[in-house]
Order: C-alpha cells, then sequence, then structure tokens
C-alpha cells in the first residue's frame, strides 16, 4: 500500500527538507549584510533539525527490524545480524512509536485535550490492530493500514493494559511494570515537544497509561530529554548530553533520588557510560548491564552502543541488536538515539530502502520534524493524519505556491 509514496526515501527526504525554504516568502536574495547572515543560519538550523527528527524516526525502525529477527533467540553471536535478508520487518516497537507520532500531531492541533487522552485513545487504535478490530480511528487512520495490523510480538503489559478499559497514571499504576514497552515507543515525544523538561513530562505521561513501575516512566523521561537536547545541541558531543539529560533528570525529580529504584537506574546509566569508553567487547559489556527485557536496561544498553559506536549508525545498531535480549527494543531506542545525533544522511541507504513501510516511516517523522512540506505534498495514500479534511484544505488551495502555516492546517482541520 505504501510502496511508492511519492518515491519518499531517505533522499527524498533530504531533498524536501533542504528545497523547503525555497518556497517561502523570502530566499537569500531578498537579504543582505546580517540580515542575510542570520537567514542562512535560521535555514541551516531548521533544515539540520529536520534531518536529526527524521533520522532518529527511521534508524530507530531498522533497529527494531535488525533486531527483531533474533528478538528470542539466545547464545547470539556478535556479528549474528548485520542486514536484512530481504525486507525489515517492524515489530510493534515501530508501530506503537507511529501511533505516539499520530497522538502528538493530534494533540497540536485539538488543542483542548489532553496528552493522557491523546496517547491512550491512539494507543487503543494500535490495540484494534492486534486484534483484528476493524473500528474507526480514534485519533488517526494508521489502524486502517494492512500492513500495521499484524502482529508482531506486542508485550503483554501493553496488551492488557490496554485491555484493561482504565488508564495507567502516576499517581494510580495501572500495574508494577517496568517492561521496555513503556520506552521504545517514546521517541517521537522528545522530538516533538520544544523544551527538554516538558517533553520528559510528557513521555511519563504516555509510559505510565500502560506501565506502573517508577522505573518504566522515568527511564523514559531521560530518553525524552536526552533526544530533545541532541536536536537542539547539535554541535555538543553525545557523552555530553546523556550526562546533561540525566543532571536535569536528577534536578527535576529531586524528591525521588534517594529511592532505591532510582539510586539503581543512574548507577546503571553510570555503568553504561564508563563501559563505552573501555576497550571491552561489546557483547561482554551489554552483559553486563542486562539484556534489555525492562526499561532501565533497555536504556543502558542504547546509551552503551551509541557512545562506543557514536561516529556510525551502522556499527551502533549491529551493536544494540546482537546479544541475548530484548533485541528489537535496544535496537529500537539505539537507532532513535543514533539518528537524531548523527541525521538522516548518514543511514545506510541499503537499510532504509529495505525497512517494510519506509515511506510511510519517513512521511510520518516528516510531520514530527513540523515540515510542512510533509503534508503539503502528501498524497491521498500517506495523509493518515485527519483524512478529508486535510484533503479538502489541500484541495482548495492547490493553486498556491507558498507552504502551508501549521496555523492553516489547524483552522482547516477544526473547520474554523
Amino acid at each position: 500500500m505504501f510502496d511508492n509514496i511519492n518515491g519518499r526515501l531517505a533522499k527524498d527526504a533530504i531533498f524536501t527538507i533542504r528545497h523547503s525554504w525555497l518556497h517561502s516568502d523570502g530566499n537569500e536574495y531578498a537579504y543582505e549584510g546580517k540580515e542575510l547572515k542570520n537567514y542562512l543560519k535560521n535555514r541551516d538550523n531548521d533544515i539540520n533539525k529536520k534531518n536529526k527528527v527524521i533520522g532518529s524516526i527511521l534508524a530507530g525502525a531498522i533497529g527494531d527490524a535488525l533486531g527483531y529477527k533474533i528478538e528470542f533467540k539466545r547464545n547470539v553471536k556478535s556479528d549474528e545480524v548485520t542486514d536484512f535478508d530481504d525486507t525489515g520487518i517492524i515489530s510493534d516497537d515501530t508501530q506503537m512509536t507511529l501511533f505516539t507520532a499520530m497522538a502528538l500531531i493530534y494533540k497540536d492541533i485539538v488543542r483542548d485535550a489532553t496528552y493522557k487522552d491523546v496517547f491512550y485513545n491512539s494507543y487503543l487504535d494500535w490495540f484494534d490492530t492486534q486484534n483484528n478490530k476493524k473500528s474507526e480511528g480514534r485519533i488517526s487512520n494508521l489502524n486502517k493500514i494492512a500492513e500495521l495490523n499484524v502482529c508482531r510480538a506486542p508485550g503483554n503489559t501493553c496488551l492488557s493494559a490496554l485491555g484493561s478499559g482504565n488508564i495507567g497514571t502516576v499517581e494510580n499504576p495501572i500495574n508494577n511494570s517496568k517492561g521496555c514497552g513503556a520506552i521504545m515507543r517514546i521517541a517521537p515525544i522528545g522530538l516533538y515537544i520544544d523544551n527538554p523538561v516538558e517533553a520528559g513530562k510528557v513521555a511519563i505521561t504516555a509510559s505510565a497509561i500502560t506501565h506502573g513501575n517508577i522505573l518504566g516512566y522515568t527511564s523514559s523521561c531521560i530518553l525524552a530529554v536526552l533526544l530533545n537536547l541532541i536536536l537542539n545541541n547539535p554541535k555538543k558531543p553525545l557523552k555530553k548530553l546523556v550526562y546533561k539529560s540525566i543532571k536535569i533528570f536528577k534536578k527535576e525529580y529531586s524528591s525521588i533520588q534517594q529511592s532505591e529504584e532510582i539510586k539503581y537506574m543512574l548507577k546503571l546509566l553510570s555503568k553504561a557510560i564508563h563501559l563505552s569508553g573501555k576497550n571491552i567487547n561489546d557483547q561482554t559489556a551489554i552483559n553486563m548491564l542486562g539484556e534489555g527485557w525492562v526499561a532501565e536496561e533497555t536504556l543502558a544498553i542504547a546509551i552503551y552502543s551509541c557512545l562506543k559506536h557514536s561516529n556510525n549508525i551502522k556499527d551502533t545498531l549491529i551493536c544494540a541488536i546482537n546479544h541475548d535480549g530484548d533485541s528489537d527494543s535496544t535496537g529500537a531506542v539505539a537507532g532513535n538515539i543514533i539518528g537524531a545525533y548523527l541525521g538522516l544522511e548518514n543511514i545506510p541507504e541499503e537499510y532504509t530502502k529495505k525497512l517494510e513501510l519506509n515511506n510511510l516511516i519517513i512521511t510520518i517523522a516528516g510531520y514530527i520534524s513540523k515540515d510542512l512540506n510533509f503534508l503539503k505534498n502528501s498524497n491521498n495514500e500517506s495523509s493518515c493524519l485527519f483524512p478529508g479534511k486535510l484533503e479538502k484544505y489541500k484541495k482548495e488551495n492547490k493553486d498556491s505556491n507558498n507552504d502551508i502555516s501549521l496555523e492553516e492546517i489547524k483552522n482547516a482541520i477544526n473547520n474554523k
């Protein structure tokens, strides 16, 4: 269904974000001196951010698909998986990440909605796909995509929580689970929310819907903060940003720093950072961090892999997935981090070409990057945001050469 959405593979996505500025009200020819310098700086910063956002979502999906091949395998070799055989099949990790992304777009448009409600309803849309339930999408039409209506080892905690009819919160935990399902779907939050502190808070809200243990949602918080920092601090080394994300977490949630659970998590993350600087075999190091079945271990393994191989996306993903454990989740989170850090253009093309639903994933990542060209140029199949209203707006404005503003999109969808 989504094999040829505008031909939007990675190189086309790069072209889209780089050339979106050419259709704005002004260009470099309209400015001189200091104004020109500021214009070029803003343009380059904008392009770099979009590049990182799309890189994060795409690399996360690739890491998920690579790891999914060996998720439940034991005695995995260090080079067990390095590429896709044919098609890179995504798991529930990427499925839920896409539903998280659509919830964020919905919340930004329907402003009186709460984060808790939009995430919960979007996750219910995903839940329907796992139960062969045909229903109208509460948040988007993602649940109507045939390729997403397939069970790819969905986490029992997510299924039981969403099937309970209750909404988990920090104040009223739905269970005591800290499974990796809490963190593997969180990346769009860190990439979409403007402020790192707010991104962390929103991530906690999203995770607590299905996972009630403090280590599940606080691990998610740190990941969201880290991704936000990477996006907004392009010149800082990754290790410094990891330290800063932990520092922000400690400051914002100082009241829980003395709990044994938080002490354990922070110690585990410190170990991951320390091991990444040692001349040690990757599998040996990862075995010292866990298997990734729980959120804090998933984050620790991802951080280790990204710091150890911070200049190469492929090496990072190979490191993150080839171990005995939850390889798809560790691959997904590592991909989110390293994809944001190194950007879209550094993702191996052979991975992107073979990835299932690659164009859909890039298109939704384009939404999260806030590049309105992805909205304006989306065809009927890829416009799974709010079908009908968006298409109606585009048809009414088909003769316009100007970029569609986000406010115009919001007004159109709200029928204002």
